[in-house]
Formats: structure tokens, C-alpha cells, sequence
């Protein structure tokens, strides 16, 4: 069950009606008629809010209830317009009284504040509204608690709520701000792509390039995901997208179901990581690290080559250990002739990464490349423009952004209140102690805090909230800044792969029919090497090219590339034939001591290598055939 509407006749004309003039207003209010930054946030996330209400039942629809808007969801989707209205009344005097607002701003903040838990509670689940409800409490605790507990800080409803709906410090802070510039115009761009068949030309390729190898569907799953990943940027969306041709492939040739299902959720997780787009997180990191997004998609690349060659490693250890045959799934048209027939994709995803690199607006580039997208697709998929299709691409729009929105929003109370009670200080004194022992330690914690955090909210809210207080921690510790966004970035994501809550396992393990909670685990196990990854980037920042000479880039590479090579097939348990525990453990530790840039521990680990490949090279020879 779930509490997801089917709209229906005047629900949905009435959804897709403010859906779609809502984003035409942000689009007005962009490149047109640009005004206060609050006052925008403020009317989109309002919009967002009546679109969640009208979606997003209270509780399960069970089979057959009726799909219609009840009188009181209509009444709460007017409701979630009167801060909007309030604000518009007198806007100047609403903005200079922010500091000590009246009993009307508080009230009418504070029923603003509690509408938006609710519908992220729909629409997300109670995780994320409780830590933004427990932030709150600890905001309030010395307003609320006797004077005698000295537990928290001291500030009044007036203050807290005044910070959070009256200035750009709480709700509508950077999170929700780039939510309404950048990140709807990029869930557009996928979904243009989804409407002229995007997804097929990516499938078409990646069979052309790998449906003759041993264990193709596995291969056609690593190179899709990354294909249609770069565009995308949700892990979700590629395994619901790619998973349905790959995962029953996988299995039918001898992966299982679980292991088909693991394999095409680690794939997808990488589609997140890898440059142009990478996913909300990516344009939000832009904003909070103040890097140019040209900047974040640099850095990106070696690291997204990294994470795809140690999925592959493990694909082609488990193809091995498993004895997979040749694939039977072909191609027969060339891949020019298939680049031919889907210009448009190819023609938007180049400009897009063209003004990317040129420092060009990023909503300016969004907004072009979609056009270009739209506009060929008229040429070469004018069959694709029928209403039910183009209804579906409007209606994933505006889930997109809904989805996002609220996850920003709500987030942004946690920023807020780390902000206006000096949370913020506290947490980072912890994260610097630890460091001051061990950069390892002060990482580890991160990782974990991140890792929890994931399982329970969406990715995008669990690396806003962790690098609001843990980055700028690890850049005192010496951690460049941006190679410490991107270390919470990968594991916000990874999260998204590790039981009891793992969407991206789960997600694929539906497709599949396994076994929800070992898909989780064993897709942990397979993304192992990537957990790797995210330590090389911090103790190794030249894969990041963030500093080094070229050589200096170069050789971090290759032990990278070597060390979760090592790692990836550790995992898979096979090299030319399958290793036996000892030597699966010693390509693990292998990979490990490759993290570490000094000389001694790369030339052990480089040596284990050798050692146990030569080793496994041999055995292999002496095995009839």
C-alpha cells in the first residue's frame, strides 16, 4: 500500500494546472523578473507544499479506497499560502521586523513550520520530520524546560521561528534556494530525455558495447547506469529505469536474483557520482563548499572513472567465480547509426556539459539543453509527444520537485537551528577532538553519522545536515574543503545501499523478487571498494585535482585505480579462477594499503598483488579446461 494518490479527472487537471504554472512562475521569476531571494523561496516552497498535500494521502490507501482530494487536504493546500499571503501584505516591514517579529508572524510561522512536517511526512516517511521536530525541541528546550535543567540554549518561540520562516537562515536558506534555481530546471532535463527516449539510446549503446561478453547483462548494467546516471542524477530513477531490462538478464544467465539486483544498485549509486549533473547534492555543494559547479564536475571525473572500475572488477571476479558464459544479447545496428537516430540526446547532454565547462549560468545551461532536448525530439520522436506521455513527464516533474524541495526545506530547519543555537560549534569541537587523535577517527565518525543519517532521510537531506557540521571540521583538520563535501556527498549516497534502510537496494530488489535485506547487504559488500574510494579522495585530494603536479595526478591514480581493482575482485572472490579465503583477504588488505600515499605501504600492497595474482595465474593454467 501507499499513500501516494492515482489523481484522477479534476484532482489531476487541477495538480498538473499548478504544478505546471508554478514552474512557469519560477522560470518568470529566474530570467525575467528576478525579486527578493526570500520572498521567491517563500512562494516556491509554498506551491510545493499544495502540490504535496493534493498528491500525498494522510495515511495507506488500502486496495480500492478512493483516490479522490478529501475537503480537508484541499483545506491544508490553502493553508500552506497564508505565510505567502501574510509576507505579501506589507513585505518591506515583514522583512525589517525579522529580529522581534509580532505574534502574528510567530503564529502564522510557526502553523507554516508544522504544515511543512506534514507533508514531508507523506511524502517521505516520519524519519526526517522527527529530526527536524527534535531540532526544534532542543531549539525551544529553554523556553520549554525549568531554568534549573541548564539543559540547551535559551531562546524564545519568537526567535526561533522568527529565524526559521523570516529570514533565508532556516527554511528558506541555500538548500531551498538552489532547489528552486537549479534543481527542478535538471529533473526537467531528465525527464525531456525520458520523453524522446533517452533511456533506450543508453540501453542500445550499452549493448552494442558489451551483450557479446562473458556476463554482458552485467556489463550492459555498469555501463547503462553510468550512461543514463550522468543525466539523471538519482540512484532510484536509474535502477527503476535500467533495472527492468538488466536485473531479469543478470539473473537469467547465472547471477541470482540477489546478486542481479546488488550488482544494478551499486551501477545506479554511481550514476549519482558521476559528472555532468550528479544529482542534487552535487548543485547543492556547489553552493555550501562556494565552488564553481564546472569546479565540483572537475574533481568528480577521476573519481567517477575510480568507482565504475571497481564495479567492474567485482562484475568480472563474480562473472569467473560463477562460470558465466558469453552473452546472447546483440546489437545489430552500428553505434553511429544509433547516435544518428537519438541526436537530440546526445546533441542536449553535450551542450549541457559544453557551457558547464564554459562557467556559463548553470540554470541558463539547464534550461538550453532541455530545449535543445524538446525541440529535436520533434524531428526524431515526434511519436513519443502523445498526452499520455507528455501528462507522465509533467507528472514526474513535479514529483521531482516536490520530493526535493521538501527534503530541502525541512533540512533547512536543522541548518537554521545549528545555526541560532550554536549546535553548530559544539558538533564541530567533537569532529576536531577526534581529528586531533586520528584524521582516520574524525572520518570514520563521519562516515557513520552520514551512513545513519541516509538510512533515514533521503541522500540529499543527509548530506545537507552532515556538511553543515562536519565539513568545515575536517577543513580545519587539514582536509581540503571540497574534497571533504565530497567524501559526505559519496556516503550520503552509499547510504542509500546499506540495510535496514537501503531505497536504492530495495528499489532494485522489487524489480527483482530477492530478498529485500540480503540485496542490502550483499550490495554493501559489492560497493566495499567505493567505500574505499571516498578515503582516497580525502587522503589522496590529487584525485580530486585539487592539488599535485601532472605526474603527481597520474600515479595517485593508478594506485587508486590498482587498490579497488584489488579490492572489487577480493570481493568477487576470483581473478582467473576463484581465491581461496586467504588470498580473497589478502587483495582486500592489498587494496587498503594502496590508500596511503607513502612509498613503503603502496609497494607491499603492490606486491601482495602480484604475488597473488601470479599465483592465481598458475593455478589456472594446471585446471583442465
Amino acid at each position: 500500500m501507499t499513500n501516494r494518490r492515482a489523481l484522477a479527472g479534476i484532482d489531476l487537471a487541477a495538480w498538473l494546472t499548478i504544478g505546471v504554472v508554478g514552474l512557469l512562475v519560477q522560470l518568470w521569476l529566474l530570467y525575467l523578473n528576478p525579486i527578493s531571494p526570500l520572498l521567491h523561496a517563500m512562494g516556491f516552497l509554498s506551491i510545493v507544499m499544495v502540490l504535496a498535500f493534493l498528491r500525498y494521502a494522510p495515511r495507506s490507501l488500502p486496495p480500492g479506497a478512493s483516490q479522490r482530494v478529501p475537503w480537508y487536504d484541499w483545506l491544508l493546500a490553502a493553508a500552506s499560502l497564508v505565510l505567502l499571503v501574510h509576507a505579501n501584505l506589507d513585505y518591506a516591514q515583514y522583512v525589517r521586523r525579522a529580529a522581534i517579529p509580532r505574534p502574528p508572524d510567530v503564529w502564522i510561522g510557526l502553523v507554516f513550520v508544522v504544515l511543512l512536517l506534514e507533508a514531508g511526512r507523506r511524502a517521505m516517511g516520519w524519519i526526517l520530520p522527527l529530526i527536524g521536530i527534535a531540532a526544534m525541541a532542543y531549539a525551544l528546550s529553554g523556553f520549554i524546560l525549568p531554568e534549573s535543567w541548564d539543559f540547551g540554549p535559551t531562546l524564545s518561540l519568537r526567535r526561533v521561528v522568527g529565524t526559521l520562516t523570516m529570514t533565508e537562515l532556516g527554511l528558506f536558506s541555500e538548500p531551498t534556494q538552489v532547489a528552486l534555481r537549479w534543481i527542478f530546471l535538471f529533473v526537467a532535463f531528465g525527464q525531456a530525455l525520458a520523453l524522446i527516449g533517452g533511456d533506450v539510446f543508453f540501453e542500445r549503446i550499452s549493448i552494442r558495447v558489451a551483450g557479446h561478453l562473458r556476463g554482458g547483462p552485467a556489463y550492459i548494467s555498469v555501463i547503462s547506469s553510468a550512461l543514463f546516471g550522468t543525466v539523471s542524477g538519482s540512484n532510484v530513477a536509474n535502477v527503476m529505469m535500467g533495472g527492468q531490462v538488466t536485473i531479469p538478464l543478470m539473473a537469467r544467465v547465472g547471477y541470482g536474483r540477489t546478486r542481479a539486483a546488488a550488482i544494478e544498485a551499486v551501477a545506479s549509486t554511481g550514476g549519482a557520482l558521476t559528472p555532468p549533473v550528479m544529482g542534487a547534492g552535487a548543485l547543492i555543494m556547489a553552493e555550501l563548499a562556494n565552488v564553481p559547479y564546472a569546479g565540483i564536475v572537475a574533481s568528480a571525473v577521476l573519481p567517477a572513472i575510480l568507482f565504475y572500475i571497481a564495479v567492474t572488477a567485482y562484475v568480472y571476479g563474480a562473472t569467473v567465480r560463477l562460470g558465466i558464459g558469453a552473452g546472447e544479447m546483440t546489437e545489430a545496428t552500428p553505434a553511429w547509426r544509433i547516435t544518428l537516430a537519438y541526436w537530440p540526446v546526445l546533441a542536449g547532454v553535450v551542450w549541457l556539459i559544453w557551457q558547464i565547462v564554459d562557467a556559463y549560468p548553470l540554470e541558463h545551461a539547464a534550461l538550453q539543453a532541455t530545449a535543445i532536448i524538446l525541440v529535436g525530439g520533434l524531428l526524431t520522436s515526434r511519436a513519443s509527444y502523445t498526452w499520455p506521455r507528455t501528462k507522465e513527464a509533467m507528472a514526474g516533474l513535479i514529483d521531482g520537485t516536490l520530493e526535493i524541495g521538501l527534503a530541502c526545506a525541512i533540512s533547512g530547519i536543522l541548518v537554521g537551528v545549528i545555526l541560532v543555537t550554536g549546535l553548530g560549534i559544539e558538533l564541530s569541537s567533537f569532529v576536531i577532538g577526534l581529528g586531533r587523535t586520528s584524521l582516520l577517527l574524525a572520518l570514520i565518525a563521519t562516515m557513520l553519522v552520514v551512513i545513519l543519517l541516509g538510512m533515514a532521510v533521503p541522500g540529499i537531506a543527509a548530506y545537507i545536515i552532515a556538511a553543515s557540521v562536519a565539513a568545515a571540521p575536517l577543513a580545519e583538520l587539514g582536509v581540503p574543503l571540497l574534497a571533504a563535501h565530497m567524501f559526505i556527498f559519496y556516503f550520503s549516497l552509499f547510504a542509500g545501499l546499506t540495510p535496514p534502510v537501503a531505497l536504492t537496494a530495495f528499489a532494485a530488489a522489487g524489480i527483482a523478487g530477492s530478498d529485500p535485506f540480503r540485496t542490502g547487504f550483499l550490495a554493501t559488500a559489492i560497493a566495499a571498494p567505493a567505500y574505499l574510494l571516498a578515503y582516497f579522495m580525502v587522503l589522496q585530494p590529487q584525485l580530486l585535482l585539487l592539488d599535485g603536479t601532472a605526474s603527481e595526478i597520474a600515479l595517485g591514480f593508478v594506485t587508486a585505480g590498482i587498490g579497488v581493482t584489488a579490492f572489487g575482485l577480493g570481493v568477487a572472490g576470483a581473478i582467473f579462477r576463484p581465491l581461496g579465503p586467504w588470498a580473497r583477504a589478502a587483495m582486500i588488505l592489498a587494496g587498503v594499503a594502496l590508500v596511503d600515499a607513502g612509498l613503503l605501504t603502496d609497494l607491499v600492497g603492490l606486491a601482495t598483488i602480484a604475488g597473488v595474482v601470479a599465483l592465481n595465474r598458475r593455478g589456472s593454467r594446471s585446471q583442465p579446461a
